[in-house]
């Protein structure tokens, strides 16, 4: 029996960065997560936002979207993969985006995003993602 399969997620102490430039898209996805039962949101509307963020605060997910004006979802992804953001290089990451390039999904997954989200999203597919990026076979 796989041990990640009997791991459970306790919603209630998750805390999720949300990393969009849209104000309307954060709340959004906010919203998703309150629906699902992650409560422990912080908002980020830049790369470098989300950087101060990150280095304040134990973040437990980020949801990341790739179009941003200053500096790309893909390059906040990097910094934070090659320990130059934050202090977790494997903290789970899921873009959240609407870009479906398929140049961009390689290269997410080679900088070693967890899961690709295209916007518009639902709540039980943001809960499927996060179960997959905590490596928890959920049943949803």
């Amino acid at each position: 029996m796989n041990e990640a399969n009997n791991k459970q997620i306790n919603w209630d102490t998750i805390t999720c960065l949300i990393v969009d430039d849209d104000k309307f898209s954060r709340t959004f996805v906010k919203t998703a997560l309150y629906q699902i039962g992650i409560k422990n949101t912080k908002e980020a509307s830049s790369a470098q936002e989300a950087a101060e963020i990150l280095r304040g605060f134990k973040i437990n997910v980020v949801l990341l979207d790739q179009q941003m004006p200053e500096g790309s979802g893909l390059e906040l992804a990097k910094g934070i993969k090659e320990g130059k953001i934050g202090d977790n290089p494997d903290l789970p990451i899921i873009m959240v985006t609407i870009d479906t390039k398929e140049k961009t999904v390689m290269e997410a997954k080679e900088i070693g995003i967890h899961e690709y989200l295209v916007k518009p999203i639902s709540p039980l597919a943001l809960k499927k993602r996060i179960c997959t990026a905590f490596g928890i076979k959920e049943r949803v």
